[in-house]
């Protein structure tokens, strides 16, 4: 039997030098073929592990115990554990497009040098409809495990792509990129808090999160991109508007998200536009001023992710390019609402009433 050739190999050589070449979602059903291989994966045989302090439960959580006995699981051992954990971590850089860190010898999570960044995930809601948004700020939390996380971050990349076979293969292209939706988790909080505090003149803030659309889960085949190893461009948009996709124009007078302004005769309002792509021209529309058609307009290149800003016949970039590497711009879209966020909290926008 295969498992029987497994038992006889140290784990650190079951994952570093054969799991790690096989696709994260085979160590599901690799996993099961003997308490060794379990042990391998997870560094426990105890079947309920990854339960931890998590409300929500999914088919992950209820796993097939094949060598147990009366319910009894072996010792955890510090170095089984780390091994598992670094796997799991291997799993989350490949996937789901975190970055390395230095490797954590204790096999904990503690909060050091980049290490911490593998166990923050997001919950998906539990009752999902129209009104209910695809992710919210408050469900950002912090995984027991790198496989917790890990878990989670699948359960958002395959609610995404619910149109396909379950069993379907996601290309790593169009899978989630984890820290950009943990990024717009940040930055849609901050703006939250904004509009949440009542100093904000008039109420103002109330009124722009009263017009807010619950978050949606952008289907990536309705946008026209390059590709690439991984395709953050189009990431960073299914990042941000997967907690808020746009205002509501019937409700909305003079609250737009990214502010107006009045002189004389001429009224502004910059509203957060519901996404629409046009494919033919390789953009999708952010904001756009409501009460001038030729009015400012801030748009997204799907194929690099820059966003640009346009009036009239004039076009230019919405965000510097990165000292270390002009080209890659893109997290354009989420620097460019973070810089928002940020000169929102801290009072950078003067706030009156249109005259």
């Amino acid at each position: 039997m295969a498992s029987s050739s497994f038992d006889l190999l140290p784990q650190s050589i079951i994952t570093s030098s054969i799991l790690q070449f096989l696709q994260s979602r085979d160590w599901l059903s690799f996993r099961l073929a003997s308490r060794s291989c379990y042990v391998a994966v997870h560094g426990t045989s105890d079947v309920f592990h990854a339960v931890g302090s998590e409300s929500n439960k999914s088919d992950d959580d209820c796993l097939e115990a094949t060598d147990e006995k009366n319910g009894e699981s072996t010792p955890l051992k510090k170095e089984l554990l780390s091994e598992s954990e670094s796997l799991w971590k291997f799993a989350l850089v490949r996937d789901y497009g975190f970055e390395h860190a230095p490797n954590n010898s204790n096999g904990n999570n503690n909060n050091n040098s980049g290490d911490d960044q593998f166990y923050h995930s997001i919950r998906s809601p539990e009752d999902t409809n129209d009104e209910t948004p695809f992710l919210r700020t408050s469900d950002v939390f912090k995984a027991p495990t790198a496989f917790s996380s890990w878990k989670h971050w699948r359960k958002i990349d395959r609610r995404i792509h619910s149109t396909r076979n379950p069993a379907a293969f996601i290309p790593r292209g169009e899978r989630v990129v984890g820290p950009y939706f943990l990024r717009a988790a940040s930055l849609w909080k901050k703006i939250e808090q904004w509009c949440e505090n009542e100093s904000s003149y008039k109420s103002i803030g109330r009124e722009i999160q009263s017009s807010l659309l619950p978050g949606r889960g952008l289907d990536p085949n309705l946008l026209t991109s390059d590709g690439g190893e991984y395709d953050a461009a189009i990431s960073a948009l299914k990042a941000v508007y997967s907690f808020y996709s746009g205002q509501d124009g019937d409700s909305l007078r003079l609250g737009g998200l990214f502010g107006g302004s009045s002189a004389y005769d001429y009224l502004s309002c910059s509203r957060f536009e519901y996404p629409r792509f046009e494919n033919d021209e390789f953009r999708v529309i952010v904001t756009k001023d409501i009460y001038n058609d030729g009015g400012k307009v801030f748009f997204m290149n799907t194929v690099t992710g820059q966003v640009f800003v346009q009036v009239g016949d004039i076009c230019r970039p919405a965000t510097p390019s990165k000292a270390e590497d002009a080209n890659d711009c893109r997290d354009s879209l989420l620097r460019w609402f973070e810089e928002h966020a940020n000169r929102l909290t801290r009072g950078y926008f003067c706030v009156r009433e249109y005259q």
